[in-house]
């Protein structure tokens, strides 16, 4: 039985003061959570035990996935942050795993790297994925065969030997587990596979499709507009929307409030906010937040806010640490 792992563990601070008081796989995108995406993404595999590591806010997590009884979802204690490889060992998974980030959106074929892992014999297959930057990612050099015969983490822009990047997906078998020590912070990218290379145990399965990280700002808004394109315009039918003028892809949750306002996509609205005599283009404003004769451009705002009278641009708006 192959059993999915959501490594869902980071404190999202590149992200604050949005991860402030919410976890980074549960901030809203395009008025759906980032996890649900995740896991709607896995299940479409036929993926249906799920194990997700975390420690900050895990009771959040907890509480928003309670009510989904599609799945068995197991929710591993960690009494301190264990690293990607070090919270998967504290899960003592004796099956098949396939792990994703649960920062990543994505439609690359799971199927298609399952295959292949299931071919070669490795301990571990990592997704690869051809990128411009190769730099900002994991990066490997593969054979013919797919082994990965060299990998690095982050190089220097001069350093790059391939532009295959690592996505944070993988295929890893129990027994790979055994490198990983008890307890300890331990990471995938930076000490198992290197670890693993040595030993010509990874292969790279090189992919294609959609993919970026929403733990930047940058990220998170590829991220919507991608979801945007897919979608068009959608509003919902409880939505109050008078004498708007709407253009591009737009989403507008449950019960928002639009008036006397101009819209021009990508742009989200979320759930009960109200969107009073504004001008937005390119921007997400999350739930129940108030916007008031507001001009917002390339912009999130978040966590309740209520701007009246501003002009927000290249911001990210949410509430301060208490």
């Amino acid at each position: 039985m192959t059993k999915a792992v959501i490594l869902a563990g980071g404190y999202g601070t590149r992200l604050r003061p949005l991860t402030f008081t919410t976890p980074k796989a549960m901030i809203p995108l395009v008025n759906k959570r980032v996890i649900d995406y995740i896991l709607d993404y896995l299940n479409g595999y036929g993926l249906k035990e799920f194990v997700i590591t975390m420690h900050y806010l895990r009771d959040k997590m907890i509480k928003h996935l309670r009510d989904r009884k599609d799945f068995a979802i197991a929710y591993p204690e960690e009494p301190s942050p264990l690293g990607t490889a070090g919270s998967v060992k504290n899960a003592g998974i004796d099956d098949t795993m396939v792990i994703v980030q649960g920062d990543n959106i994505t439609d690359i074929n799971l199927t298609e790297v399952m295959q292949f892992h299931e071919l070669h014999g490795g301990l571990v297959t990592i997704a690869l994925l051809p990128v411009s930057n190769p730099s900002l990612y994991g990066i490997a050099e593969i054979e013919s065969s797919g082994r990965i015969k060299r990998f690095k983490e982050k190089p220097s822009p001069n350093g790059c030997f391939s532009n295959l990047a690592n996505t944070g997906i993988y295929i890893i078998e129990p027994e790979a587990m055994k490198y990983v020590p008890d307890g300890s912070a331990f990471d995938f990218s930076k000490n198992l596979f290197p670890l693993l290379v040595a030993q010509k145990a990874v292969y790279g399965c090189v992919v294609e499709g959609f993919w970026t990280d929403v733990g930047t700002p940058g990220g998170y808004m590829e991220a919507s507009r991608w979801i945007l394109r897919g979608k068009g315009f959608e509003c919902a039918d409880t939505a109050e929307i008078e004498k708007c003028d709407i253009h591009g892809d737009v989403a507008i949750g449950e019960y928002a409030e639009v008036k006397e306002s101009i819209i021009h996509g990508p742009a989200v609205i979320g759930k009960h906010a109200k969107v009073i005599k504004c001008k937005l283009q390119d921007s997400v404003i999350f739930p129940r937040v108030s916007l008031h004769e507001t001009s917002l451009s390339n912009s999130v705002v978040g966590e309740n806010a209520v701007i009246k009278k501003g002009t927000v641009m290249n911001a990210i708006i949410g509430n301060t640490m208490k």
